[in-house]
């Protein structure tokens, strides 16, 4: 039974993570600042963050239980930071369209001083 189990979330688990939405690529977020311990739950103020290729966004989807994020998204291959901007604790969308394919990694500061990160590529 165990062994089932196992079998069955190694097929689903990772279907639910690439499943289209209708939002866009989900961006993994990782917690920054980690101290160290593994967390087993997901945090209450992190977001889901999507890269929308066809409209050129990044979508925030919060549930407010923070009430902004300090979004940074930072250009991998001159780490220079090329968008820096505060969002509802909601979400919102950050249009991207002026920026260049590259390698980009998004940065999210939550009133808590929690931070996730997570990369996306504009081809």
């Amino acid at each position: 039974m165990k062994k089932l189990i196992i079998l069955l979330c190694s097929l689903i688990l990772p279907l639910m993570v690439f499943a289209d939405r209708g939002e866009g690529a989900q961006i993994l977020l990782r917690k920054k600042n980690n101290t160290g311990h593994i967390e087993y739950y997901i945090p209450a103020d992190m977001p889901e963050v999507y890269y929308d290729e066809d409209n050129a966004a990044i979508i925030v989807v919060g549930d407010g239980f923070s009430s902004y994020y300090d979004v940074v998204i930072i250009r991998e291959s001159l780490l220079q930071t090329v968008i820096s901007t505060q969002i509802s604790g909601y979400g919102d969308n950050i249009d991207v369209s002026t920026l260049p394919d590259d390698g980009y990694r998004i940065v999210i500061t939550t009133e808590y001083n929690n931070e996730y990160e997570g990369y996306f590529t504009i081809l």
